[in-house]
């Protein structure tokens, strides 16, 4: 049976190989050659057909899993030659349009609706059928995101503005066809037929949720360029427009800073769900907001260091911080005030929307400000607190209390630090100082570490010193309340007392 499967999976691939040659056709014999040989004056229909293509596909995905009589191993075989096909065309068509000149307005417009019927497609098969595992809140997000998308495009064209999401609408696609199709092979309305539904359902429950996680902070991200209060997520720093001309494994090393970053905000608002069962929960929050907070400080220094600026790299870095500090810490407020109320909190959701307003208006003016500084080679230092300080404040809070009103007094003032006018210190200045060089960030590295050794050494320690680590965990937060508390004496001491 594994050899079927198997063999299975390699005509597969050996399908899309011939339909790629053969698509693409051969090498052009000019630049300026614009009909295909094999085409004709039939080329620049070409694109559109495979668009088209990918209406029924989808409808078929939906239909294979809902009609009993089609639930057989040749059907379950049609299932993923059609997802294949799908996200080939879905790449392909622009590579064709480029390659023959055959772009076309009526293109553009087909394009991102073909991607939005197979996301419908595809969530609406994966909560039927998908044993449950993609959540509604999920779903509403999903499709939410692509009407509201849909709207705002309609509204953006006629204005004649460019509503362009760049590398964030195409992570968004992938993300979320992966995430759905991992969800699909592990229904069992299908016969196993190409080996990947046996290595799907091999990986745990808590995993899928976290990629129903990701793959909802990816949908929500993604729209943020179609407002255009949040048009800063794509309003790139000049010394990151120009493409490094570097070897692309050295331009992508920034980039993985910048994606850990991501990750570790995700598995924040992982760790922060209720049905997730994890000991002493608020220090692992603290922990994960921590680590993307590092990755953000190390990204940026290492592109400059390497000379590694790539568009990629800086889509990501103008719309993550706004997702990991604001959106998912957000997410994390409200659901720790649910949790610390044991039921849900009316509360919580006016002050996690509060955070993430001011995080919003913060990361707005940091973004004017940069392009008004004109020696993008000296790093400024920062009007109000910095977001990932700001939300790694918020999350000390809730190591040292579980007062509602308290720790909503302490989230507003950190939200007002970060919009507030007080002068902070940048981490790139940061470092000249002596101050911060011996004291504060051999303070913070400390308390990272020790937090980092507690978490991850949980599962191997006895019960009688299990009970003990509560007491170090409070150390650590110690760690880090102190250089926190001295970083905004010191944005004061600058702002007032210079």
């Amino acid at each position: 049976m594994i050899y079927f499967e198997i063999l299975n999976l390699l005509l597969i691939a050996v399908i899309l190989y011939v339909v790629t040659v053969f698509i693409l056709g051969p090498v052009k014999r000019s630049p300026d050659q614009s009909i295909h040989p094999w085409f004709g004056k039939y080329t620049k229909n070409i694109p559109n057909l495979m668009s088209y293509l990918r209406f029924p596909l989808g409808i078929w995905i939906f239909v294979v899993h809902g009609l009993p009589q089609l639930q057989n191993v040749y059907s379950a075989f049609t299932f993923h030659l059609s997802f294949a096909l799908i996200c080939f065309f879905d790449s392909l068509d622009g590579k064709f349009a480029r390659k023959w000149n055959a772009v076309t307005e009526d293109g553009k417009s087909l394009d991102p609706a073909a991607d939005k019927w197979v996301t419908f497609c595809l969530a609406l098969t994966a909560f039927i059928y998908g044993n449950g595992e993609l959540r509604w809140f999920a779903l509403v997000i999903v499709f939410g995101r692509e009407f509201i998308s849909m709207l705002q495009r309609m509204r953006l064209k006629r204005r004649g503005e460019d509503v362009s999401a760049r590398w964030l609408g195409k992570i968004k696609t992938g993300v979320q066809f992966t995430v759905l199709y991992i969800i699909l092979l592990r229904a069992d309305l299908l016969p196993d037929c190409i080996l990947l539904e046996k290595i799907a359902k091999l990986l745990p429950a808590n995993m899928i949720l976290w990629g129903v996680i990701l793959l909802c902070f990816c949908t929500v991200i993604s729209i943020f360029p179609y407002f255009r209060t949040f048009s800063y997520v794509n309003d790139y720093k000049k010394s990151q427009r120009e493409e490094s001309e570097r070897p692309w494994y050295i331009v992508m090393l920034p980039n993985l800073f910048t994606i850990g970053n991501y990750l570790s905000g995700v598995t924040a608002v992982y760790f922060a769900m209720p049905e997730v069962e994890v000991q002493h929960r608020p220090f692992v929050l603290l922990f994960w907001v921590l680590a993307a907070a590092l990755c953000d400080a190390l990204d940026g220094p290492v592109a400059r260091k390497l000379n590694a600026h790539s568009e990629f790299g800086a889509c990501l870095d103008s719309s993550i911080d706004l997702s990991t500090f604001g959106l998912a810490t957000a997410i994390v407020i409200f659901l720790r005030f649910s949790a610390i109320k044991g039921e849900f909190s009316y509360l919580s959701l006016p002050l996690a929307l509060f955070y993430f307003t001011y995080v919003h208006m913060r990361l707005a003016r940091f973004t004017v400000r940069s392009q008004k500084h004109e020696d993008k080679s000296v790093k400024q230092d920062f009007l109000g607190m910095p977001s990932p300080t700001g939300a790694g404040a918020a999350l000390v809070c809730f190591t040292f209390f579980e007062n509602i009103p308290l720790l909503s007094f302490s989230i507003i003032i950190i939200s007002l630090l970060m919009y507030g006018k007080l002068d902070f210190i940048s981490h790139s200045n940061c470092v000249k100082k002596p101050f911060y060089r011996y004291f504060m960030i051999p303070v913070l590295f400390s308390g990272f570490i020790m937090l980092l050794v507690l978490i991850f050494q949980q599962p191997f320690v006895s019960a009688h010193f299990s009970r003990e680590l509560i007491f170090y965990f409070h150390i650590c937060s110690w760690l880090f309340t102190i250089p926190l508390f001295l970083y905004v004496l010191d944005a004061v001491r600058r702002t007032y007392l210079k």
